[in-house]
């Protein structure tokens, strides 16, 4: 049974701030944010724009661009690390504004930024039953960590959202092996408003995990490797210790460029969206390489040839890591075609420092908000210790 993903869409704010401005405004080489760490942008989410919002847009795209119903998903899991309720799901409001059956399982999931991932799977194996049709797994996530503080430049946000079916027509996708350990690397105690983050310690439990789930497997060196992603500089540093597992010690850069280099595109001009950053970058290859492949007027089937396969790899710091495989399907080129991304990305709205700083202590104020930069929905602040969701115009 070819159990995978059917389609994936992406949501990421319309507001984005250039790291060149911020590092000008820090003070800092901005080299130290555009190659040390190797993000460009960092999107912004609106007041108006919580984890919600960016899940109910990227699963209401996934389902119109699927041509697919509300009434025919089964199974809505939704990974995030930016729940702003320790008890009611994130789900079960996404699940109310996109208008999904009464009769459909709804759950969160969270393990840090491998949530998604690990609710793709329990997708999979739902999926497997007869009598299930349709799963909708949504990764999202808002990456916060203060003005001025070391982690202000690898902040981002946004959602992608992934159909599930027994007959994809993107991509099928099987678990290949997975590693879990106790840790404290990266985590968010409850009284404090910004996460912790022990960054050395982090990196040594990611390269931990990455050469644990990569040795378990015989490595077909001509595929194509997608890592979690929280920023680029720290993927090329993990494919260099997966490379060495290969044999390719010596060549891992011309092996990154070629393999790796074109699914941190996207994620260079996003920054850190946590639970999204794994399918952000797979993302991130699969429409560089079917816009590259029109652009030379060659079928695109024919240019992902090239390729035999895709490592999808994720980690979730804590930690977990779940290494998975990924086969293209031959309609491929036709789903990745409603993508959009990179027009999207283009189009947003550059932010100075000055609104950037403002935007983050804008409350969400109805009456402040006068557009909505093509959102279906919007969060409106809490009344009564509800939070308040609707859909909205986009005329």
């Amino acid at each position: 049974m070819n159990v995978g993903i059917d389609h994936i869409a992406t949501y990421v704010p319309n507001r984005y701030l250039s790291l060149k401005e911020l590092a000008s405004a820090r003070n800092i080489d901005e080299n130290k944010f555009l190659i040390g760490i190797g993000i460009k942008e960092m999107a912004v989410p609106s007041p108006w724009e919580d984890i919600v919002v960016l899940a109910a847009n990227a699963g209401y795209r996934v389902m119109k661009e699927a041509g697919i119903s509300p009434k025919e998903i089964g199974l809505l899991i939704v990974g995030t690390e930016s729940a702003e309720d320790r008890a009611k799901p994130t789900a079960t409001h996404v699940h109310s504004l996109l208008d999904i059956s009464e009769s459909c399982r709804v759950y969160d999931i969270l393990h840090a930024c491998a949530g998604a991932s690990y609710g793709l799977l329990s997708a999979v194996d739902w999926a497997h039953s007869p009598k299930h049709k349709y799963a909708l797994v949504i990764a999202t996530d808002i990456a916060r960590y203060g003005v001025g503080t070391p982690g202000e430049p690898t902040q981002g946000a946004g959602a992608v959202a992934m159909l599930v079916s027994k007959a994809p027509r993107l991509m099928k996708i099987k678990e290949l092996s997975t590693y879990s350990k106790s840790t404290y690397d990266f985590w968010k105690p409850m009284d404090q408003k910004y996460p912790i983050v022990k960054g050395v310690y982090s990196v040594q439990c990611y390269l931990n995990a990455v050469k644990a789930c990569f040795s378990k497997v015989t490595i077909n060196k001509n595929a194509v490797f997608i890592y979690h992603t929280p920023y680029p500089k720290l993927v090329e540093k993990v494919h260099a210790e997966v490379a060495s597992l290969m044999g390719e010690a010596d060549n891992w850069r011309k092996h990154y460029a070629d393999k790796v280099f074109s699914s941190n595109i996207y994620p260079s001009r996003v920054g850190n969206t946590y639970t999204a950053s794994v399918w952000l970058s797979l993302v991130s290859f699969l429409e560089t390489c079917y816009e590259g492949a029109i652009i030379q007027g060659i079928s695109p089937i024919d240019a992902v040839k090239q390729h035999e396969g895709i490592y999808i790899f994720s980690y979730g710091s804590g930690c977990g890591a779940v290494l998975m495989q990924g086969e293209l399907m031959d309609t491929w080129p036709t789903m990745v075609r409603s993508f959009q991304v990179r027009q999207a990305l283009d189009d947003r709205r550059r932010l100075t420092v000055e609104e950037y700083e403002q935007l983050l202590e804008t409350p969400a104020l109805p009456m402040q908000i006068d557009k909505f930069d093509g959102s279906h929905f919007k969060y409106s602040g809490v009344k009564n210790e509800e939070r308040q969701y609707s859909r909205i115009s986009t005329d």
